[in-house]
């Protein structure tokens, strides 16, 4: 039973438990701003409405999810056919990657990228240079953003009233490439004063590519703030609508799916703190009931074996009494059970082939072996043993079994 003290102690710490319990599930929960871009997150920087958007528009069946690297997947499609659709903070591919991708592109598809940093193999095979937007007088950094396209913008440019990293191409070539969107840190005015490019379109064999500075555009939260939507709907513009959207999975920072079991019980507040409440009651369990509360079981001291105490007891009444034969077939009977308990060798027939595996597992040569089996047959075919021979005979077999 708990003593009063242990008592006091429990019913305080459940009370302190309840109490910070209570606080922070009534506590206001922080927006998850994690740039994870999976499509099956509802966070801001996650792109659920996109990717339904996209659905919707291009259909079910023109929209195909990539879960494995770019190297591998068109390894086992080269003949798939479509736009290569990745949405990421980073998009880095390997020489190796980058390679397979470009002879897929040069066969007539389409290659999108929108990232906070692309690959800079990639750049440098499309002679692109970039540089990051700077506010010089403010330290706002809020984009405006829209599409150069007269038909695909707006009056007034998109706001994305975030602080965040805004790289642009500041060096293209102006011969092969076609500008698409320009962009520029928020300034009081919803103009582009002084545009900076953030997509382009360049050709690549019978295929294209197009690069884009502002992955925040397939995030939840702009897509859902006043009519963003209208501007990332019109980036899709220069998507072939015919032909499938192979969107990429695998270059995500957040995952699609967790391979962890405790991970939707710890992202739900409710169900976080009740197994937090489970493990801290097993553990005062343990600390304070787990104790064994019956008497401590005594240790009983096993009886001793007496059999060697009594076969020495019996010999050396034997000895005494000069029953050297009788000592004799007793040792003759002991060293056969030894060879079968001990060398796992049958005893019914002692033939040549029975010595020889005698000596080879007792590790004794067969000469000695011979020699001792020998002396056995003679002391057992004599009338009277004298006490030598038996001594004798001991000593042998002492030395038989010391080198088993």
């Amino acid at each position: 039973m708990l003593n009063k003290n242990s008592k006091i102690i429990i019913i305080i710490l459940v009370a302190a438990i309840g109490l910070f319990v209570f606080l922070e599930a009534n506590e206001t929960e922080e927006v998850n701003w994690f740039p994870s871009y999976a499509r099956t997150d509802k966070i801001p920087l996650g792109t659920f409405v996109s990717y339904s958007m996209i659905e919707e528009t291009f259909g079910a069946d023109y929209l195909k999810d990539i879960n494995q690297p770019p190297y591998e997947f068109l390894t086992d499609n080269d003949s798939i056919t479509g736009t290569y659709f990745f949405v990421n903070g980073t998009i880095g591919f390997d020489d190796s990657e980058l390679k397979q991708l470009l002879n897929w592109i040069e066969k007539g598809n389409t290659l999108f990228i929108s990232a906070k940093f692309i690959s800079s193999n990639l750049l440098d095979t499309l002679s692109l240079d970039t540089d990051h937007m700077v506010a010089l007088d403010n330290i706002d950094t809020q984009p405006i953003v829209e599409l150069v396209n007269k038909n695909l913008k707006k009056e007034t440019p998109y706001l994305y009233d975030r602080n965040i990293s805004n790289p642009y191409f500041s060096k293209i070539d102006t011969l092969n490439t076609t500008i698409l969107g320009v962009s520029q840190l928020y300034n009081d005015s919803l103009k582009i004063k002084d545009p900076k490019l953030n997509y382009i379109k360049k050709p690549f064999g019978k295929g294209q590519i197009l690069l884009h500075y502002f992955p925040e555009a397939f995030g939840n939260y702009f897509m859902l703030t006043d009519t963003n939507y209208q501007y990332t709907q019109n980036l899709l513009a220069y998507i072939n609508p015919t032909k499938k959207i192979l969107w990429d999975n695998y270059y995500k920072s957040g995952k699609k799916f967790y391979s962890s079991p405790l991970f939707f019980l710890l992202q739900n507040r409710h169900l976080k703190w009740s197994y937090y409440i489970l493990i801290f009651g097993t553990l005062l369990f343990v600390i304070f009931e787990g104790k064994r509360k019956q008497r401590s079981i005594p240790v009983i001291t096993p009886l001793k074996n007496q059999t060697l105490a009594f076969t020495r007891t019996i010999s050396g009444m034997y000895f005494e009494k000069q029953k050297h034969n009788e000592i004799v077939e007793k040792q003759n009977l002991l060293f056969l059970d030894y060879i079968r308990q001990e060398l796992r060798i049958p005893t019914n027939i002692l033939n040549e082939k029975t010595l020889l595996d005698i000596a080879a597992r007792s590790n004794n040569n067969i000469d000695d072996t011979k020699r001792l089996f020998k002396i056995f047959e003679e002391l057992n075919r004599k009338n009277n043993i004298n006490k030598e021979e038996l001594i004798q005979l001991h000593k042998l077999i002492t030395e038989f079994k010391d080198k088993s």
